[in-house]
């Protein structure tokens, strides 16, 4: 987080951690179910982080933030690990992103 991040209420980073947690173990049930497109270059991260930034009320860099809190080191490297191998790009797996994220953060 950056420094304009001191603003954040502690409710809505409980909250955000609380969405990141779910993204966490819905993406991975996802993982399971037919894959989910994890993009190369972090792209999926920054989709995810937008989602629950929106949804909390919390700057895109603390969405972030919780995303690597409660995913922990290498998160990203391991959420693209369990995807299945496919060819074709995302339209072959099964979730999309936006769909594992806006699960994540409905009823927040």
């Amino acid at each position: 987080m950056n420094a304009a991040d001191t603003t954040t209420s502690a409710t809505a980073m409980t909250t955000a951690f609380v969405a990141a947690a779910r993204f966490h173990a819905l993406a991975a049930a996802a993982s399971r179910n037919g894959g989910v497109w994890v993009s190369a270059a972090g792209g999926t991260a920054n989709v995810t982080a937008g989602i629950i930034a929106r949804a909390c009320r919390i700057s895109f860099y603390a969405a972030h933030h919780a995303l690597d809190v409660i995913g922990g080191e290498g998160w990203y490297q391991a959420l693209f690990m369990a995807q299945p191998r496919v060819t074709g790009g995302p339209d072959y797996y099964r979730w999309d992103v936006k769909t594992v994220a806006n699960a994540a953060v409905r009823g927040i």
